[in-house]
Parts: C-alpha cells; sequence; structure tokens
C-alpha cells in the first residue's frame, strides 16, 4: 500500500503540493489524470524515491521511498515519460539491469517485445522514441515488480501499440501488483483501470474506483444537454450528460463511463462537482454490491 499524508512538495519555488493525502491500494490499476502541469509526474518520481518531501511522508509498503533501500527497489519500477536512450543492445540492457531485480522473467521480455514489435537486439539509440518506449515498457513488464509506475505510457505510441499495450496491461493486473499510470490522454487508459485519481493545482478532486463511480452516476448521450445532469458536455455526436443514479445492482446494465467527460466536469467544476457527484448522491443511492 503507499500512504500520502500532509505531501508538502515545491519546485523551483512554485509549490505543487500543500497537504496532499492520499491512499493507493494493493492491486488496483490506477488512472492517475491531471492537465499537464497539475504535479503527475513529481508525484510519481516521489513514490518513486527520486525526489524526497519538504514535508510530511510517503510510505510504501511502510518503507520511506527516498531512502532507497535495497528491498524498496526491488519492489517498484518506473517508466518516465521520456529517456536517455544508452548504447547498448536492448537484450543486453535487460540483461544487465534485469539482474537487479529478483522476478525479472527473461522469457515474459522476450514475449513482450514480440508482441510490441520492437528487435530485441538492436541498439537503444537505434529505435525511434515510440520503439524505446516500448522496449523500456517490456522490460518493466518483465521485472514483475509489486508497484509499476508509468508516466504516459501511450506518448510516442501509434495506435496498434497502445491497443496491444492495453491488452498486454490487462493480463498483468493482479491482487499482488499495483499499477499507476499518469497521463493527460485520458482515452488511452480508460478501458484498463479500475480507480481513478484526478489531480488539479496540486488538489486531489476525485479518488475512487470505477464502479463506485458507476452506482453513483451514469452517461447519458442525447442530442442536447440535460437540464438534470451533474455536468454536460458536447461532443461530435451531440451531448454526454452525466446524470445521478437513484440505484446500483450488479445485475442491472451500466452505462459506459466516459473517463474524458469526467475528467473535464472533474477540472471545470472542481470540488463543487465532485462534491456533488460524491457526497450529495451516496445518500440517495442504494447499494446492491
Amino acid at each position: 500500500m503507499i500512504q500520502i499524508d500532509e505531501l508538502m512538495f515545491s519546485y523551483r519555488g512554485r509549490r505543487v503540493y500543500d497537504g496532499l493525502n492520499m491512499e493507493l491500494r494493493d492491486g488496483a490499476v490506477y488512472g492517475l489524470l491531471g492537465r499537464n502541469g497539475a504535479g503527475k509526474t513529481t508525484l510519481m518520481r516521489l513514490i518513486a524515491g527520486l525526489l524526497d518531501c519538504n514535508s510530511g511522508r510517503i510510505t510504501v509498503n511502510g518503507m520511506t521511498p527516498f531512502r532507497r533501500d535495497p528491498v524498496f527497489l526491488n519492489s517498484i519500477y518506473f517508466v518516465p515519460e521520456s529517456f536517455n536512450a544508452p548504447e547498448m543492445r536492448v537484450s543486453d540492457y535487460a540483461a544487465t539491469y534485469g539482474a537487479f531485480y529478483s522476478n525479472y522473467d527473461g522469457d515474459a521480455f522476450t514475449d513482450y517485445m514480440k508482441a510490441l514489435s520492437v528487435d530485441p537486439e538492436t541498439a537503444f539509440r537505434r529505435l525511434s522514441f515510440g520503439q524505446r518506449k516500448k522496449a523500456l515498457m517490456a522490460f518493466a513488464l518483465s521485472l514483475k515488480t509489486d508497484i509499476l509506475l508509468l508516466d504516459e505510457p501511450g506518448n510516442g505510441l501509434d495506435i496498434p501499440s497502445k491497443l496491444t499495450l492495453r491488452h498486454i496491461l490487462s493480463e498483468c493486473a493482479s491482487p499482488s501488483r499495483t499499477i499507476i499510470m499518469s497521463t493527460h490522454q485520458v482515452r488511452d487508459i480508460e478501458d484498463i483501470v479500475d480507480h481513478v485519481a484526478i489531480i488539479d493545482g496540486g488538489r486531489l478532486l476525485l479518488d475512487a474506483s470505477t464502479r463506485e463511480i458507476d452506482c453513483l452516476v451514469q452517461f447519458v448521450e442525447s442530442p442536447q444537454a440535460d437540464a438534470d445532469a451533474l455536468f454536460s458536455e458536447r461532443t461530435a455526436g451531440g451531448f454526454v450528460n452525466i446524470k445521478a443514479r437513484r440505484n446500483c445492482s450488479i445485475d442491472r446494465t451500466h452505462s459506459r463511463m466516459d473517463m474524458e467527460v469526467l475528467f473535464n466536469a472533474c477540472v471545470t467544476g472542481g470540488r463543487n462537482f465532485v462534491s456533488s457527484m460524491m457526497n450529495r448522491n451516496k445518500k440517495e443511492v442504494s447499494y446492491v454490491l
């Protein structure tokens, strides 16, 4: 479990977080969403131990990330949005650095590289940006760490590669692994996450499972905005309206969540929208879970 308590962090004189509290549970696939500059990458680097809190506390399975203890490092891997490509072949890189991780699976690495259509015998520097990203993603997945942090995983990938990556990530999800994906391109991850955390202006606006959100609201398409909707957004095909549910049952058919519209509702409506969705509706919803 990742526990964040009263996190304070400033960068170059700019306050990024001012008392952030958050808990990321084991076994979930998180979508960490926010606009550019919202602090998503900073938070992931803090969790990975690459940055230290100004004050407050972050613990990962009871360990302090910035201490960089070997047990901690063996349990977590961070894939940045971009990185400096080494001179060595991808296969040599995987064999060399995979040896530092107790669960590294070389056969899985080969399979992931094949699925993502990247030649492991090619030097990193000869690969395009998208191919480098896929190669590092294949390596990260083959380490089988308890926590996997992916910063903008779909950036630089073509559409077929994004589909393949989503399929692989879905297969890798398990009760023993927590995957956190940071992105502002919401469509890239909406089919695979089961928990949504939205950050804006250094604040945590929304922190809820997709199932909880699905029980509270529904996404209804219509030719015009619905006056009773909590939020409406014009799209190419009309309007998507976020409406409150009055009951929730696992036996009924739920509307498909539109995570991009949900994100826009949160960042434009802020705490007022989230409060209306999460607090008022909880009193009205009849749960059958």
